[in-house]
């Protein structure tokens, strides 16, 4: 089955969503759905008859999960995937840090799926997502592989050097997280899909110049 993924620029931070689909079913799977105005997103699953299954959270930081709420008003059986760890943060307007960009806030729905629990994989559709736990931007941030894609949400940004110094983050566990990607999948040249910018080939990018 081939995969189609559509990328929408969450507002007014200008991460990255993706919504990962085929003509052949009307699931789909969305990654990171950031934007406050979600109206785009969810326009674009009504045109196209999606129903949303999973939402899937690299990280907890707000312009990544401000979408979430909106999302599960509609689509109420979708089910939330994040790390355990990353599902104790993102109910917390302090901890996933939107409380610090607006003086509001929000918290999300809790987590439906810990990664821990189903043992770091799901079958959705014929294929396999495999989860991998890679911090360094944040404590319980995560990548997810699928056929020759990664999504590593703000692990890596081309361009940038990947921000450390935000509560959680740190640089040996960047280092870590680095060495674990390129030691098992370097040869494989996936495809990177980053929380920010443009997707691009693994052997493309030069980590030095990220660090």
């Amino acid at each position: 089955m081939d995969f189609i993924i559509k990328r929408i620029i969450n507002n007014p931070i200008d991460s990255n969503c993706f919504v990962i689909y085929s003509d052949d079913s009307l699931g789909c799977v969305i990654v990171d759905p950031g934007s406050k105005d979600s109206s785009e997103l969810i326009h674009f699953l009504k045109n196209n008859n999606l129903s949303v299954e999973y939402i899937i959270l690299t990280h907890e930081h707000f312009d990544h999960i401000w979408g979430v709420n909106d999302l599960k008003s509609i689509y109420n059986e979708s089910k939330i995937i994040t790390t355990q760890l990353c599902g104790d943060k993102i109910i917390n307007k302090k901890k996933n840090m939107s409380v610090f960009y607006d003086q509001i806030g929000f918290e999300t729905y809790p987590c439906d799926i810990s990664i821990e629990s189903i043992s770091y994989s799901l079958a959705w559709n014929g294929m396999n997502f495999n989860f991998i736990k890679t911090p360094g931007h944040t404590d319980c941030g995560m990548s997810i592989v699928f056929s020759n894609k990664i999504f590593v949400g703000d692990l890596i940004i081309p361009g940038y050097l990947t921000v450390t110094k935000l509560p959680s983050g740190s640089k040996n566990d960047l280092l870590k997280s680095f060495y674990f990607i390129i030691e098992n999948y370097k040869e494989s040249n996936l495809r990177v899909y980053p929380g920010h910018g443009n997707s691009f080939l693994l052997n493309n990018i030069d980590f030095k110049d990220i660090l």
